[in-house]
């Protein structure tokens, strides 16, 4: 079964210039593949995501760990 999953991103760049905007790209590449990595275990229980993939998911994407807390379900 295929489902769909809408994601919305908001954010502020304040004094954009050509390095912060190709910075906030590589980062929402980076983060996209993240939640298609998450996606990819079919769960919505928090507690399986952290306990089973949050050090996978440190070690493998280059990303604060922040954003990838983030994406694990409320």
């Amino acid at each position: 079964m295929q489902k769909e999953v809408q994601i919305c991103v908001v954010g502020k760049v304040f004094r954009p210039n050509k390095s912060k905007i190709l910075a906030l790209n590589k980062t929402l590449r980076e983060y996209f593949k993240l939640v298609k990595w998450y996606l990819g275990y079919n769960s919505t229980s928090k507690k399986f995501l952290h306990e089973k993939c949050y050090e996978d998911a440190k070690r493998l994407f280059n990303l604060n760990t922040a954003l990838i807390q983030a994406v694990s379900p409320p």
